[in-house]
Parts: structure tokens; sequence; C-alpha cells
């Protein structure tokens, strides 16, 4: 039987967990909802297990790495190594893969759940399928709701547009770049009607942000965006 989990992935710079707090919000909140049940996990000790799951792992302090925190219906906790980076930090990747949309709906909620995760892994087989690397969930009407499971943003001039989504840190750490680097931040809908204005697309994850180079063949510029992830904190 497939277990039911949220999920969370962990930022690790220098060996030192990051927004722990948040994402330790984000589960309690989420486990509530759809488990009946808190996640009364503290934040400093939860940091504390994640960096020793960390060093478990032997992963090197000069560059980020990345743990995975699963928390099931039951309660019961998983810490998963989940990578390490190339990059120091928060980065802007290297990898900027091409997209195609792809209109379907997801079960029940957007949060981070093991659902949520296979339905994005089909996505992306839907994708290489045709030929791309990636994956931009719209909806009926063609409106961008994400891509690859992640906080889907578009630059149209100096102004930064926010698809619709829930709430995340990976959302949160992106609005915060966006100000800090003097760029207008809006929340609004934006989609396949909207490509001939969009100079940019990019999602932020737990490595960083990954412009994407194309969308449906319609290319992309990559400049802005590499600006707002050396925001990212």
């Amino acid at each position: 039987m497939t277990d039911l989990y949220l999920y969370q992935t962990i930022h690790l710079a220098r060996g030192r967990a990051r927004h722990v707090a948040e994402h330790a919000a984000t589960l309690d909140a989420l486990s509530r909802e759809w488990f009946g049940r808190p996640y009364p996990s503290a934040a400093e000790a939860l940091q504390r297990r994640i960096e020793r799951r960390a060093r478990e792992e032997h992963y090197p302090t000069e560059v980020s790495g990345f743990i995975r925190l699963e928390l099931l219906a039951d309660g019961s906790e998983r810490l998963l190594p989940a990578g390490i980076s190339y990059y120091d930090g928060y980065g802007y990747r290297s990898v900027q893969p091409a997209a195609v949309a792809l209109r379907y709906d997801l079960p029940l909620t957007e949060a981070p759940t093991s659902v949520h995760e296979a339905a994005t892994l089909l996505a992306r087989r839907a994708a290489e399928r045709q030929g791309a690397e990636a994956a931009i969930r719209c909806d009926a009407e063609g409106h961008f709701r994400e891509a690859e499971g992640a906080p889907l943003f578009a630059i149209a001039g100096r102004t930064v547009l926010e698809a619709p989504g829930p709430e995340s840190v990976e959302r949160s750490i992106t609005r915060e770049a966006v100000r800090r680097a003097g760029m207008e931040l809006r929340k609004e809908e934006f989609g396949l009607g909207d490509l001939s204005r969009i100079e940019e697309l990019f999602f932020t994850d737990h490595r960083g942000i990954t412009s994407l180079s194309r969308c449906n063949g319609v290319p992309l510029m990559t400049f802005l965006a590499e600006r707002i992830a050396a925001a990212l904190e």
C-alpha cells in the first residue's frame, strides 16, 4: 500500500538548516487539516535532527545540501537525504529546461502531498514525450499554476508576476528576494494567452531559482531571474 504523506525539502547551507520554523509551521497546519493531528515539533529540535541527518550522510559543508522531511498520517516522520548542490546557498541553476503547459487538475488539494508529487512526476513524463524537460500545470482556462510542483513566476517589463498558489517557504523567500532586487511584484493570473508579453518564466524550489528557456516553443530570456536569485536568503 502506498504511504500518504506530507513533505518539505529543507535547504542546508554550510551545514545549517534554513527556514526550519517555517517548514515546521507549514507541516503543522497541513497535518491538522488533512490528518487531524498537529505536528508537535519544536523548530530547534527539528533543526538539530535535520543537521544530524546531514552529518550522517557526510554532506560537505562548503556547498548546500537537502534533507527531505516526510510526515505520515500516523504522525511519524522520515528524514531522507535529498542530494547536494553545486552551489553554496540558494542558487541560480545553470540548467534552463524547455517546458510545455499541460492542462490538468490536482486531486483535492495543491498542498505538498504524496499525491501531488505523483501527479508532478506523471506530468514531467508527459512533457518529455513532447520533447520538453519540464511541465507547467495550467487550468482549463490556460492559466499557469506551477512548474514542476513549485511556485511559478513570470517577468513582464520590470514587474514580477506571481502565479496564485498555496503559501510555502519557497514562495515567501522569492517575494522577499524580488523586493530586495528593487522590482515590483504582483500576484495575478497569467498563462498561455500572455506568452507574447512574458519575457521570463522561472520557478523556485529548495535548490533555488530555475529559469525556463522555452514554453510551448516560445523562447524566453533569463536575465532578471538571475538577479532575483542573487537576493535569495
